[in-house]
């Protein structure tokens, strides 16, 4: 969007540039000149650029210097889009996907802490939250779409995840490079929907542990129904993001507060619950704030909660209320049909309540040292807050 700004920009001063040498040329002519000499603006655009500015001998300098910018621009744009992103050298693996600890690590973080399967598989969006639709798990299906009501710059599908799909030919290291950094097997990119940036902050063995779950799962013979399209210049500023894995260790976490963080971040916490700046990077100065706007396919609006220790965010929140607000969602009942227009929420419990209560307790004590933001958040409504928003401004 930004870059989209700056080339109407340069355009725009091309145009001004043009319209005003034309105007000056034209009141050069002996009977516009002795014309103006009765319109006192028009006398002062004379005085401006023909005298003082002496236009004629500047011209060609401001002529020259908008085909410099036009020069680096058209360059820095070839450099991003052929050059960009440096592919990283695969990594060198070694993994044992007989070892059961690692199995079991990698279901517990695929189905529940980072939740692969949740973005890679058919919902219900019909139920609350939209669970994943039993047997379906990692077949892909649709995601995100700008033209659902989405914040996104497309339509976005995620791909099939179980060995019937594409990566079920990818080595284990071409898998372990895209979940740390974006970049497929033919080197091309995904898009930021894909939290590669959040899993390039897993544990090594945390990584192995998804990889070896994911090659476990049931073959599904399926593709999206669509293509994923994403606007042009959204795909060019995401060659901008840096690709290098920057882990933290396990060995590392040296308390729950720690632990806690090391969950919020390979969640993806900040995806739904952190507004973003203009470049779509996270606006960190308001981090886990809330009231993000997600449509719902049965009708209104969600907004995500304000998951800071502010009074109107998570501050009258204890440890159990914390826990026992994920433990609800193990009541099968919890996930019920919603009627046209009712509450729904995009917020996965149907994933998330099967985390256990350390990790749990340690994301609430995480939570709990975040800076405090004063973010009322409306949980749901009928109509859309930016379209009521526009229109008190507009009013």
């Amino acid at each position: 969007m930004t870059i989209t700004l700056i080339i109407i920009f340069i355009l725009f001063l091309v145009l001004v540039f043009v319209l005003v040498d034309r105007m000056l040329e034209v009141l050069k002519q002996q009977q516009y000149h002795d014309a103006i000499q009765e319109d006192r603006f028009m006398k002062i655009v004379d005085i401006i650029f023909n005298d003082f500015f002496e236009w004629k001998r500047w011209r060609k300098y401001l002529s020259v210097g908008i085909i410099i910018l036009i020069t680096v621009f058209g360059l820095g744009f070839l450099f991003v889009q052929y050059s960009l992103p440096r592919v990283p050298a695969l990594p060198e693996l070694s993994i044992d996907h007989g070892d059961t600890t690692l199995l079991k690590r990698g279901k517990y973080l695929v189905e529940h802490v980072a939740i692969c399967t949740d973005c890679h598989s058919p919902r219900d969006v019909s139920r609350y939250s939209w669970p994943v639709v039993p047997g379906q798990e990692g077949a892909g299906g649709p995601f995100l779409s700008q033209k659902a009501g989405f914040d996104f710059p497309g339509e976005s599908f995620t791909p099939n995840v179980t060995p019937a799909g594409a990566v079920g030919g990818w080595s284990d290291e071409e898998l372990y490079r895209l979940l740390t950094s974006g970049i497929r097997k033919d080197g091309s990119t995904v898009n930021h929907a894909m939290p590669f940036e959040a899993f390039g902050q897993a544990d090594p063995e945390d990584l192995k542990a998804i990889i070896v779950y994911l090659r476990t799962l049931k073959p599904i013979d399926n593709q999206p129904a669509g293509e994923t399209s994403i606007d042009f210049f959204y795909q060019l500023t995401n060659k901008l993001i840096p690709r290098k894995p920057n882990p933290i260790y396990l060995s590392s976490l040296k308390n729950a507060v720690d632990s806690g963080r090391y969950l919020v971040t390979i969640a993806a916490c900040n995806d739904c619950h952190t507004p973003k700046k203009w470049d779509d990077s996270f606006d960190m100065e308001r981090a886990f704030m809330g009231g993000l706007e997600f449509p719902m396919p049965t009708g209104g609006f969600t907004h995500s909660a304000n998951l800071t220790p502010d009074e109107s965010g998570l501050g009258d929140w204890n440890e159990d209320t914390f826990v026992n607000r994920f433990r609800s969602f193990r009541d099968s009942t919890a996930l019920y049909t919603v009627a046209q227009n009712s509450v729904n929420s995009l917020m996965p419990w149907s994933a998330y309540r099967n985390m256990t209560d350390v990790d749990l307790k340690s994301i609430y004590a995480y939570l709990t040292t975040l800076k405090p933001i004063y973010n009322p958040v409306v949980k749901f409504t009928k109509q859309s807050l930016k379209t009521k928003n526009r229109s008190k401004t507009d009013g």
